[in-house]
């Protein structure tokens, strides 16, 4: 009889001799991230909290979780499952920030754009105890469902994928009174991204649980130990995420919320960093200065470009100094308490801010175009020259290089431009 195999180490293996699997190129987490500390092993069936939980299907997963969808055998309704890594099981501020805004959503209207916690309760398993959050069911996020929409098929390639304005323009609203909700009670997010709006379903309560199961056909994702020998740590199969995206209404009824407060931080108390997505940070983020909620109304201008152009507004695959030189010439010349909180400025930009070529061997610098002239690049359908004029003044008042000047969110959902 084989010999069990002894307990993983709590640090990522560091090269492949040390992998315990067979290498998947399947796009879920990483089977090694089955460790102490890390994943709890789910297997579909598996229940929790004395049974009162049984998972159905796998929404999704991220650095810090996996989500799944399960019956709520007491109430006998479905509920989306999150599971955190045993590691984050330690610090409790989503935690506090969730039943926070749990006693005062009730008095706000804005607070239907937020995932509202509804249970939550430990579980302990062979990586470590795991704090688990209940949460309504929800479907795709604003990141994948522009992939599935009529309108952006076939997904040819050199295709610019995008919403169309209407559907952009209720995302950003909605985007908009999550934060205005959050920014009210003293939350920031920290992690306003595409990935973190997620669309509301329509009632799946009537729905029989084969309608709902994981498709284990084509999403089951096989492991095999290179030893040979069964892993306890780790669950039978990984599961490819299968969202609840054919249950998302996308009529005039659409509803969009904020989710995922793992990097929320209470605007009292904010921490040195969050892990907002590069081209999504503020400059205060670029420079570590420090940060309040405005970082979330920066993150948010952002998204007005993207989910209205199907691009990023900013491309920042390199350095800091590249971020830093592309607001320069999008948005407008970096103000000089910027230019001197940026350690290499004079190697990008001289005494009169004319740009140098940081690299010698690299010819001219290059200059990116302004947000002006990259809306109007290729404009969206419906949106003519004075409405571009507007939306593009709108941004860049939100973009605002002083974090105390950029305006609230409470403010933007009064601008003509959501509420026409």
């Amino acid at each position: 009889m084989a010999s069990l195999p002894a307990t993983p180490p709590a640090e990522r293996p560091k090269g492949k001799a040390s992998w315990r699997f067979e290498e998947t190129s399947a796009p879920c987490e990483w089977a090694e991230d089955y460790r102490p500390g890390v994943y709890h092993p789910v297997n579909l069936g598996n229940t929790f909290h004395d049974g009162a939980y049984r998972v159905l299907r796998k929404l999704g997963y991220g650095s810090y979780s996996t989500v799944w969808l399960a019956v709520d055998t007491r109430n006998l309704k479905y509920v989306s499952l999150k599971i955190m890594i045993a590691s984050a099981s330690t610090t409790n501020t989503e935690l506090d920030i969730l039943e926070h805004l749990s006693k005062r959503a009730a008095k706000d209207p804005n607070s239907r754009h937020l995932t509202v916690l509804l249970d939550t309760f430990i579980h302990e398993g062979p990586n470590g105890k795991h704090r688990c959050l209940v949460f309504e069911p929800m479907g795709t996020s604003a990141a994948s469902l522009v992939r599935q929409l009529p309108e952006n098929q076939p997904a040819l390639f050199g295709k610019r994928q995008r919403y169309p304005k209407w559907m952009a323009k209720n995302i950003l609203l909605h985007c908009l009174r999550g934060l205005a909700f959050l920014h009210t009670n003293g939350v920031a997010h920290g992690d306003v991204q595409p990935g973190n709006l997620l669309f509301a379903i329509n009632d799946i309560n009537s729905a029989k649980e084969n309608e709902l199961k994981q498709n284990e056909t084509d999403t089951e994702v096989h492991l095999r130990r290179i030893d040979g020998k069964k892993d306890k740590w780790t669950p039978t199969n990984l599961y490819l995420r299968q969202s609840l995206h054919e249950y998302v209404g996308r009529g005039p009824d659409l509803c969009v919320k904020l989710s995922d407060l793992g990097s929320a931080f209470w605007s009292a108390n904010p921490p040195k960093d969050t892990l907002t997505p590069l081209a999504l940070r503020a400059p205060e983020l670029i420079l570590h200065q420090p940060i309040d909620s405005s970082i979330d109304i920066w993150s948010f201008g952002c998204l007005m470009f993207e989910f209205l152009m199907g691009r990023t507004l900013f491309a920042c695959e390199d350095t800091d100094d590249e971020h830093l030189s592309q607001l320069n010439d999008v948005i407008g010349p970096l103000p000089d308490f910027i230019m001197d909180a940026w350690p290499r400025a004079r190697k990008w930009y001289d005494a009169d801010c004319n740009p140098l070529q940081p690299d010698e061997d690299e010819g001219e610098p290059f200059i990116y175009d302004s947000l002006e002239n990259l809306f109007a690049d290729t404009k969206p359908e419906g949106i003519d020259d004075e409405e571009s004029t507007v939306v593009c003044s709108l941004i860049k008042r939100i973009l605002d290089y002083n974090p105390s000047k950029r305006p609230s969110a409470a403010e933007l959902l009064k601008h003509p431009w959501f509420t026409d």
